[in-house]
């Protein structure tokens, strides 16, 4: 009977376990599908991997004081079409957190960007994510900029 009441008490546990690694993958697979996107200048791809009013948020701490730049989804995937294929390479440094409840999440990225090959700045991607039918999209993504 003690077995049966521990196995009903785990199974429920186990399950969110299971589901959270999964959201976690999926997360993971959004932001890697971003940064490729950017890279192959694939409008289609990068436009899939937002919400249709996500919004950009540039954080830059200048001589006069800390500036944050808005710019909405579609402008920033609007400039990434200018480019050419491998002019833009983000690339993940490591995984932060990631944190889920339920429709929501976020993840906190250490990144390096590249242009035209070479190495421009370091920083954090904080991504928001809001869950969408079966699947996470960026709502926000909040970023810095360090040398």
């Amino acid at each position: 009977m003690k077995k049966l009441l521990l196995l009903l008490f785990l199974c429920p546990l186990l399950a969110m376990g299971q589901n959270q690694s999964k959201d976690e993958d999926q997360i993971k697979a959004v932001i890697l599908k971003t940064f490729s996107a950017m890279k192959s200048v694939d409008s289609v791809a990068l436009k899939s991997c937002f919400m249709s009013n996500a919004m950009l948020h540039i954080s830059q701490v200048k001589p006069e004081g800390n500036t944050v730049r808005e710019v909405p989804a579609a402008k920033f995937i609007q400039n990434v079409m200018t480019r050419k294929p491998g002019d833009m390479d983000e690339r993940v440094l490591s995984w932060g957190p990631i944190l889920i409840d339920e429709e929501i999440a976020t993840a906190w990225v250490p990144y390096e960007f590249y242009f035209n090959g070479k190495f421009t700045h370091k920083g954090i991607d904080v991504f928001i994510f809001v869950k969408s039918g079966n699947e996470f999209k960026i709502k926000t993504l909040l970023y810095n900029m360090h040398q």
